[in-house]
């Protein structure tokens, strides 16, 4: 059987003995006795994370090499390698999943706030009542977690447009003041 001799494409930069990495067109390539073990993007950090913390974790690297060689922190490579060991590749390529709860909006105070939307109040009254602003409970109507009941306006409850009242007006014997009788108290008690 012969010995083969590592040989490792130019450019390459050595960690220790056996591993050696270099950069082409943007990726970042690593190599195991002139072979190669893994590529990735240069701005994906995730994937360098991974395949370090691997490598130190099957005893190809230590973790002294991986900071002298790469300028990166011990406490970072430790988390890496922590992460690797409880989580494997998921841990780093996994989405996680993380519910955002707020602290304002407690299920006691959406109760409230839902029964409060529910008879019609505006958010701005809701917001003085419970002392929560008028945007987190918008935020939380949009969230979906409150909801915003569909007021109907009776059609009786209808103002009446501005040409049926110059109607009206046209019509009185003594003009608009015979006709806007709530007009004539307000300007009465303004005044005062």
């Amino acid at each position: 059987m012969q010995t083969l001799f590592p040989v490792y494409p130019d450019g390459t930069k050595m960690i220790n003995s056996t591993i050696g990495v270099r950069i082409v067109e943007n990726n970042v390539q690593y190599f195991n006795s002139g072979g190669p073990i893994y590529i990735h993007g240069q701005d994906d950090y995730q994937s360098f994370r991974f395949i370090t913390s691997q490598m130190i974790a099957l005893n190809i690297v230590r973790q002294i090499e991986v900071i002298n060689f790469f300028k990166v922190s011990k406490e970072s490579v430790i988390r890496w390698c922590r992460t690797y060991r409880r989580q494997g590749a998921k841990g780093f390529f996994g989405t996680k999943k993380v519910e955002k709860r707020g602290n304002v909006l407690t299920d006691e105070k959406l109760v409230k706030v839902q029964e409060y939307l529910n008879q019609g109040i505006p958010l701005k009254e809701i917001g003085e009542s419970l002392s929560i602003k008028p945007d987190t409970i918008q935020k939380g109507i949009q969230s979906g977690r409150l909801t915003r009941p569909v007021i109907s306006i009776a059609p009786a409850s209808i103002g009446k447009t501005q040409s049926e009242r110059s109607q009206q007006d046209i019509v009185a014997t003594l003009g608009v003041g015979c006709t806007n009788e709530t007009g004539r108290i307000e300007a009465v008690v303004k005044k005062k």
